[in-house]
């Protein structure tokens, strides 16, 4: 249960250092600004960029790595101003500009609309506490001020002091000043960056630090694997930094309980990474805690869903022996110890294993103490396991470096009905019924509520739905609400239940059939009692039982099993919301968190790639799809998981192309970021294929490890508010600067084949729509191929030496190539993965294929054989 003692003295009174930007320097001041501003002026044709646009650049952030290459992040300003997200990025190795990731505006002395605010910073903040129907702000006080930034207390409405900044907001054309105002809800359900007019207080913009990853629920649960022990292999022997500690955990590369048994695992911390080990902070020799607390993590247990306040942590006593029973066949509190001890082990992992990728100190990493080196300190990750301000859903909240980041692990709805819940004592509804637990609100308890039940009346049309004023609120106080299933959102119907003294809602669903998980709707995360769905034969009863009856009915809910899932045990869900913390504090730099909001944006991909990662085996093969969160989903850990398709090179299984973001039945952001997922997954075995793959994560040298190199090179190098193109781009120039360039034709042939080639376009990366997708290679003389050991792919597949004619088509598909290629396997793919059509055929110089029995729609066409691994997307009219 939670505490009322001491938090960190820095959590509750944030210096002011630790909230507001580190202090900048202008272009002109800084190390490298004569230099990048040549650059920029010569080039600014390129960027449509003109003179005046350059007047006023800011360094956002800069740090220089091991290997000598720096890292600059340029904001763009107007008369001292930053343009919001303005952010481009510069690489200069050897004293050279190396890389360019343009994301300045153009023409903006003709776009902005003025350089005054009329409305003062303590008039906005009020003003956006209305607008999102927070609390009115309560002795609301300026703590500090630097520049067009200010600190001011949390005046009620935050959990953490609230900054503000007066920031120029791009709107189609125009760069209206607005302030950007940060609050931290004091329900631990946003993290908002809220850009507002500052001259009307309109809102303009909504940024959420805390990312979300909500899933569905199917199928039931699988039994875990082989009981194999892959432990030692992550992590070389002979790097172990031996403190004693040991814990009782799903150790990687386990996904789940579903995919291995737990394992008692000791010294797992890297002496590089976390020198002093995971229980360190003031970097001398010896633990400074023995609970799970230390320089990269604090990880508690959190079920009344305070995120800043302090919770149950096991104690692993001056042994460090953190090894706690699990039994997960009951209430989660029956085993909290052994739940926020595999939390804090995940969270350690993470930082171990990427840091030896790059996300480091000087990258923005999460860790209270530097140990000297470059970087803010003091934010280390708030990890909280079974977080009661949610339910079936994680989230990760990622403030600017030098800032605690928070990750929050919810709790899962079993599959089903539970067990029985509801008792009806009298009446003509006596007896027994099930029902399904709400996917919000407080958990059902083994505890049992015995109570009366109370129906709650409504005006009309339906007077039993609680979806307008009730009429009848007192009479509800201390009782179990019966509510009928209607119009509105669930979580306004048991919010209203809980506003009149409710002590559980049952709903009473509207239609025949099984009862269903309620969704909380935009009010559930207020809500904190529980709640079950009945049918609509048992509960139209139990309605009939409380209409027609003089009695008093009473009746009991208990939660008699199944229990709730804990997400905990999910190490690729930790994974996942751990990767949103890398993503954000990489791109555009530590000090900008804001850079992954846009339409385009990959981060749900990155952090999908992230768990993948660091769960393979090494008998793990390209053919094995991938499932994202089927241990916490309840599924089987051959289940689909959450995303549209499971992650898999072979297009039978996921035939996303780029295309496919163009699509809006593709979620934004998750179904978005599942289709660069696959390019990254794709990526990954070419890798692997080239180079093999080594389970030592830390020090291997496998292609595994590779591509993790790679792509956190990426990520630092591309520019704010990211693409598709982007994304390929900055892979592309990270191979060039970490190898030379020798992996350039793997790159492009992966990305080519979905759809990411030569001539793919991203438009603005802003807008959901405007993304064309071409598959071709580059030239076979494009300088970025000098490298390339083996340009078959290139050569034999360029435009001028092979041709699919026509396209579109309605009777017939001709393939045409000027050198023979060999046997192939020629394969045509529907939208739905499905192959409608398989040729083994030599491919001399051209070969036909009858089309004409093929439904009218979108098809791959794929070519494969010992050399080639072709494909092309075809319509059939």
């Amino acid at each position: 249960m939670k505490k009322n003692y001491i938090v960190f003295a820095w959590l509750v009174t944030l210096l002011f250092s630790s909230n507001l930007v580190t202090a900048q320097n202008t272009l002109e001041e800084s190390q490298f600004g004569t230099l990048i501003l040549d650059y920029l002026k010569e080039n600014k044709d390129q960027f449509n960029l003109q003179n005046e646009d350059l007047e006023n650049i800011i360094v956002r952030n800069s740090y220089t790595d091991d290997a000598g290459v720096s890292y600059i992040y340029l904001n763009q300003a107007y008369q001292g101003i930053e343009i919001f997200n303005a952010i481009s990025t510069v690489v200069v190795k050897d004293n050279k500009v190396f890389y360019y990731a343009n994301r300045f505006t153009d023409d903006i002395v003709n776009r902005v609309n003025t350089t005054n605010a009329t409305l003062s910073p303590e008039e906005s903040i009020s003003a956006m506490a209305n607008h999102f129907q927070l609390s009115n702000p309560v002795d609301l006080t300026q703590l500090e001020k630097r520049g067009n930034s200010y600190l001011f207390s949390n005046a009620g409405i935050s959990q953490r002091d609230i900054t503000i900044e007066l920031v120029y907001s791009q709107q189609d054309r125009e760069l209206k000043l607005a302030w950007d105002i940060v609050v931290y809800t004091n329900d631990s359900s946003h993290w908002y960056s809220v850009r507002l007019d500052a001259t009307n207080n309109e809102v303009l913009d909504v940024n959420d630090f805390l990312l979300t990853c909500t899933f569905e629920k199917d199928h039931t649960h699988n039994t875990p694997s082989e009981e194999l022990n892959f432990y030692n292999e992550m992590i070389s022997p002979s790097s172990v930094l031996v403190d004693g500690a040991s814990y009782n955990v799903f150790a990687l590369p386990a996904e789940s309980p579903n995919h291995g048994p737990r394992q008692l695992v000791i010294n797992p911390a890297d002496p590089v990474a976390s020198p002093f080990g995971w229980h360190d902070a003031d970097g001398l020799v010896g633990a400074e805690h023995t609970t799970t607390r230390g320089n990269n993590v604090f990880a508690q247990e959190d079920r009344d869903g305070q995120v800043f306040t302090n919770g149950f942590m096991p104690d692993g006593t001056s042994t460090l022996t953190f090894d706690f029973p699990l039994d997960m066949n009951q209430p989660a509190e029956g085993y909290e110890a052994a739940s926020v001890t595999n939390l804090f082990y995940m969270n350690n992992m993470m930082h171990d294993i990427w840091y030896h990728h790059g996300f480091d100190e000087s990258a923005g990493n999460f860790q209270s103490n530097n140990y000297g080196n470059p970087g803010l300190q003091r934010d280390e990750v708030i990890a909280d396991a079974q977080d009661g301000s949610g339910i079936n859903n994680a989230t990760f909240g990622t403030p600017p470096d030098g800032q605690n980041p928070t990750m929050t692990m919810f709790m899962w709805a079993p599959v089903g009905p539970l067990n029985d819940p509801l008792e009806i004592q009298n009446g003509i509804a006596t007896g027994n019924y099930s029902g399904v637990e709400a996917g919000f609100g407080g958990p059902l308890s083994t505890t049992p509520i015995t109570t009366q039940l109370a129906l709650a009346i409504d005006l009309s049309p339906d007077t039993l739905d609680a979806c307008d004023a009730l009429t009848n609120s007192s009479f509800l106080n201390g009782k179990i609400a019966v509510i009928r299933r209607g119009e509105c959102e669930f979580g306004v119907k048991v919010l209203a239940a809980q506003n009149a003294g409710a002590v559980a809602v049952i709903m009473v669903n509207n239609v025949a059939g099984d009862a269903i998980v309620m969704g909380p709707g935009a009010q559930g995360a207020s809500v904190t009692i529980p709640s079950i769905m009945v049918t609509q034969a048992d509960g139209e009863l139990i309605i009939s039982s409380l209409e027609n009856n003089n009695q008093t009915i009473n009746a009991t809910l208990v939660n008699n099993g199944p229990f709730q899932i804990d997400g905990d045990f999910d190490n690729g869900i930790i994974a996942h919301e751990y990767g949103h913390g890398i993503s954000n504090r990489t791109t555009g730099g530590p000090s900008t968190t804001s850079c992954l909001f846009n339409a385009e944006q990959m981060g749900e991909g990155w952090s999908d790639w992230f768990g993948l990662m660091v769960s393979m085996y090494d008998t793990d093969t390209a053919a094995d799809a991938r499932g994202i969160g089927t241990f916490a989903v309840s599924q089987p850990t051959t289940g689909p998981g959450i995303r549209p398709r499971r992650y898999s090179p072979d297009f039978t299984i996921n035939e996303l192309t780029y295309a496919a973001t163009n699509n809006t039945g593709i979620s934004q952001p998750h179904g978005i970021g599942s289709v660069w997922a696959t390019v990254l997954w794709d990526l990954t075995w070419a890798y692997i294929d080239k180079y093999g793959f080594d389970s030592d994560l830390i020090n291997g040298d496998g292609g595994n490890n590779k591509v993790m190199d790679l792509v956190i090179e990426g990520l630092k190098m591309q520019p704010c508010s990211p693409g598709f193109v982007d994304g390929r781009d900055a892979l592309l120039a990270a191979d060039t600067l970490l190898t030379g360039g020798l992996d350039q034709c793997t790159i492009w042939e992966v990305f080519a084949t979905r759809g990411l080639g030569f001539n793919a376009a991203q438009g603005d990366s802003d807008i959901r729509l405007d993304q064309v997708e071409d598959f071709s290679m580059p030239p076979s003389d494009d300088p970025s191929l000098d490298n390339c050991s083996d340009l078959l792919s290139i050569n034999e597949f360029s435009k001028d030496r092979f041709r699919v004619y026509p396209n579109p088509t309605q009777k017939e598909l001709t393939i045409n190539t000027n050198k023979s290629i060999g046997n192939v396997s020629i394969s045509l793919i529907d939208v739905n993965g499905r192959v409608v059509l398989n040729l083994e055929k030599d491919l001399l110089s051209t070969v036909t294929i009858d089309t004409s029995n093929l439904k009218t729609g979108l098809y791959i066409l794929n070519i494969k054989g010992d050399s080639i691994n072709y494909n092309e997307k075809i319509i059939k009219n």
